[in-house]
């Protein structure tokens, strides 16, 4: 189990800073509880006495009340009317200090998680050099999905509880204690074996058998019934019936025991509870009638109101500790993520590219997953501007690993990557970015106009730049039929655009930008045939100008026009050269060209031609 943690470090955090009235709002509305209490104690001794005309009022052995001269002197209905108001107005700050209280703790919790978010965007960007880029999603899904909102839950009841229900806690537990020591630690000791009794209890039910032995047996009867209609064919005489009934009557007779079990707890709760009320009644009964023990009436009902506040304070510090095991367990994860890794260098020790001008090298790369298993093995490539390179291999996690090596995410085990000699973890991530650009069926499209998507943060590029890029990939007409056209506002996944813009979009950033280096993804062909692929010739065009271009094949055409192909065959090279060389030469090739391009693959013969043979 993991230590109880109190979220330290995130509390300490700057954006926890400049709360100071949370603190007294929480103060506040946990004295105002045992406050309460002794004005409904006083409240009772007026009625109970029918008017107070003492100058104290005796709540207990070691409670007494003082009451100014001027409020003894009034009349019994002008005082429960004084009581009743200052108690309403006691009542109504307490609701306004905890609707505060919440409303601070909500926006602290808030600030504090919402800067761990922006921390983790910055984080994975530096471990995907190190891990790679798939493997920040699956993190980031865990952390966003999970991590974070556990820990904004701890954090949010932590300064819901703290101090508010500690001072509740302390304030009705000392009330108590002043009416009656004896009869409040009674009560304490026996809440605190009835609690313990009912988990105890509570906690036998939840046993192996159910969680494992009626489950697994339900599946049995399950399992049975699915091959009853295969056992009748074998002439079984009835084996399935009488295996299917033992089952049956051994899952009754666990469910039984089950019941059976449950069955008591309730009784015996009941019993325990009746049992520490009735010492609690007759523990009161002796000191209310005996002479000097200074109860009564309003004193019990104090001691009970007062007993009653401390239970629901510790109710709320026991949830904020079982909150606090589990928000704790997801900080330490986070402050893990987040702490610093020595095997990138610091951006400022690295160094700018300007564009590509000799070669990418890829040698003796080995690259593994967190299992150990191999993704790339032994690979070594040269890669040159003005060539147009496809990648196809057996397993779609090693092509996607080499394109994200190439992009500076992950670090091989073994081997190195350089651009033009220059180590690729030496290279600064913006220079990277400048430098290689990655476009996939969904783009990427981010939250903005279609013309920000295209233009980036390059004020350089003109209107006319954009028509003529969004003309050559096939995607003009169509954006302009859009309710805003270029200016229309997209988002990722957006519902307005289909593949084949979104994909037509970021070849035209491509256009526009004329990235040394450039990644793409193919989506798959569309349903009507093309004559052309006009995203296939700017890629053409682009080789043309100079930049690398290195595609993930999924169009027939695409694979035909590359000016090399490079096979693996799982973490391994098997085979380069030209989609016709390879076709001649590896079995391996032609067998992926049927899988991937055969448009008649995933038909089915006719049942009578197949007869027929």
């Amino acid at each position: 189990m993991s230590r109880f943690n109190t979220l330290t470090r995130l509390r300490r955090a700057p954006e926890a800073r400049g709360f100071l009235l949370s603190y007294l709002w929480s103060s506040l509305a946990g004295l105002l509880v045992p406050t309460q209490v002794i004005l409904v104690g006083v409240i009772a001794m007026l009625l109970d006495s029918k008017g107070l005309t003492e100058p104290t009022v005796t709540l207990g052995t070691h409670l007494t009340i003082p009451l100014n001269a001027e409020f003894t002197a009034q009349k019994p209905l002008m005082q429960l009317t004084q009581l009743v108001g200052f108690t309403l107005l006691t009542a109504t700050i307490f609701a306004g200090c905890v609707w505060l209280q919440r409303r601070n703790a909500d926006a602290r919790s808030n600030q504090i998680v919402k800067s761990l978010h922006g921390r983790i965007l910055k984080q994975s960007l530096r471990r995907a050099e190190v891990e790679g880029a798939a493997a920040q999603h699956v993190r980031a899904d865990d952390i966003i999905g999970n991590q974070l909102p556990c820990i904004q839950a701890g954090l949010s009841q932590w300064y819901q509880a703290v101090p508010r229900s500690l001072l509740t806690l302390l304030g009705c537990v000392f009330l108590a204690l002043l009416v009656n020591i004896w009869l409040a630690v009674l009560a304490v000791i026996s809440g605190v074996l009835v609690r313990r009794f009912f988990r105890k209890l509570h906690q036998q039910k939840d046993n192996e058998l159910t969680h494992w032995e009626v489950p697994r047996s339900r599946q049995r009867m399950a399992s049975l019934v699915g091959q009853a209609p295969l056992l009748a064919r074998l002439q079984s005489q009835g084996i399935a019936d009488q295996a299917y009934q033992q089952e049956l009557d051994s899952m009754f007779r666990k469910l039984d025991v089950q019941h059976s079990r449950q069955a008591r707890i309730w009784p015996l709760v009941f019993l325990a509870v009746s049992t520490a009320i009735a010492v609690m009644i007759l523990g009161l009964g002796v000191n209310l009638l005996g002479s000097s023990s200074g109860l009564n009436v309003p004193a019990a009902l104090v001691l009970g109101l007062a007993l009653a506040g401390a239970a629901s304070a510790a109710g709320q510090l026991q949830s904020l500790g079982s909150q606090l095991t589990t928000s704790g367990e997801s900080s330490d994860a986070i402050y893990r993520y987040l702490k610093r890794s020595d095997e990138v260098a610091p951006s400022e020790q690295r160094v700018g590219l300007a564009g590509l001008r000799d070669n990418v090298e890829i040698r003796d790369v080995t690259l593994s997953n967190s299992n150990g298993e191999l993704i790339l093995s032994h690979l070594s490539l040269e890669l040159y501007p003005e060539q147009l390179i496809a990648l196809l291999g057996t397993e779609q996690v090693s092509t996607r690993a080499l394109t994200e090596l190439l992009m500076g995410f992950g670090l091989p085990g073994e081997g190195r990557v350089s651009i033009d000699g220059i180590p690729l973890r030496d290279i600064h991530p913006q220079a990277l970015a400048r430098n290689v650009m990655w476009i996939e069926p969904d783009g990427p499209i981010w939250d903005g106009s279609i013309l920000e998507n295209l233009s980036g943060n390059d004020s350089g590029i003109s209107s006319s730049d954009v028509f003529d890029a969004l003309r050559e990939v096939n995607v003009y007409e169509r954006i302009q039929r859009l309710p805003e056209g270029l200016n229309t506002i997209v988002s990722a996944n957006d519902s307005m655009l289909g593949v084949e813009t979104t994909y037509g979009i970021a070849v035209a950033r491509a256009l526009l930008h004329k990235p040394p280096i450039l990644l793409a993804l193919e989506p798959p062909p569309p349903a009507e045939h093309m004559a052309e692929d006009p995203c296939l010739n700017a890629f053409k065009k682009l080789v043309r100008q100079g930049t690398l271009v290195v595609l993930l094949p999924r169009r027939l055409p695409s694979l035909r026009s590359a000016d090399r192909v490079i096979l693996l065959n799982g973490a391994r090279l098997a085979g380069e050269g030209n989609h016709g060389e390879l076709l001649a030469t590896s079995d391996l090739y032609r067998h992926l060209n049927y899988l991937l391009f055969n448009p008649y693959r995933h038909k089915k013969r006719p049942a009578n031609s197949a007869a027929g043979r």
